[in-house]
């Protein structure tokens, strides 16, 4: 028997079970399991564009394991696997542009224009931490997404706030569980695939799942 006709039959013989029985709440919760409870995306643009991501922070850290690499990376490597059809400007291309061109106070306009960009996806970080005690790891940040849409002379066409995004949600993580650059990149990954679920349909599930996946 196929997945859709067992569904049917499970649903046929429960609406049978609740119409005798007048439980007709039961039919909801079979309903969410095969249909799931969908999100859509904030913003539905970047399908079928060509797409640099530049995270950038007022931290003096730089280097392939600071949080702003870590992020661009992650966040790039998302959007990659889950926006149709997009084309993800190599995080390595970005920052050579950067370099070459001596950007201290980057513009992100000209940027996208550089690498050929449609679109430009900033992620602006205002604050970021790891701990919230000696012994406790515990991330937070606050972060801007800002969307230029260079073909339409960089026009900012999306703008988001997270504020103060917490990782785990509850409670903490004990130092002596894992270092600080383990915690760090489980931290970014968490970060980065919430700001990336603005650009995305998804399923509300699949937010419990990554937490499992995550913490582990």
């Amino acid at each position: 028997m196929s997945r859709t006709r067992r569904n049917l039959f499970i649903l046929l013989a429960l609406a049978s079970f609740a119409s005798l029985s007048g439980c007709a709440g039961l039919i909801a919760y079979p309903l969410y399991v095969i249909k799931g409870d969908s999100v859509p995306a904030n913003y539905d643009k970047l399908s079928g564009k060509r797409v640099a991501v530049i995270c950038k922070s007022a931290s003096a850290a730089s280097g392939p394991n600071s949080p702003e690499s870590l992020i661009s990376q992650q966040f790039s490597q998302i959007l990659q696997e889950r926006v149709s059809k997009v084309e993800i400007v190599p995080v390595e291309e970005v920052a050579d542009w950067i370099d070459r061109n001596n950007w201290n106070e980057i513009d992100c306009v000209e940027v996208g224009r550089g690498v050929n960009a449609d679109a430009i996806v900033l992620l602006a970080v205002e604050s970021f931490s790891l701990k919230d005690s000696p012994t406790l790891f515990k991330g937070r940040s606050t972060v801007t997404t800002k969307v230029y849409d260079i073909v339409q002379d960089g026009k900012v066409d999306y703008q988001a706030n997270t504020f103060d995004f917490a990782y785990p949600e509850n409670g903490g993580r004990h130092t002596t569980e894992l270092s600080d650059a383990a915690f760090q990149r489980q931290f970014t990954k968490a970060l980065s695939r919430h700001l990336a679920k603005d650009f995305f349909k998804y399923d509300k599930s699949e937010d419990y799942a990554q937490d499992a996946t995550l913490i582990q």
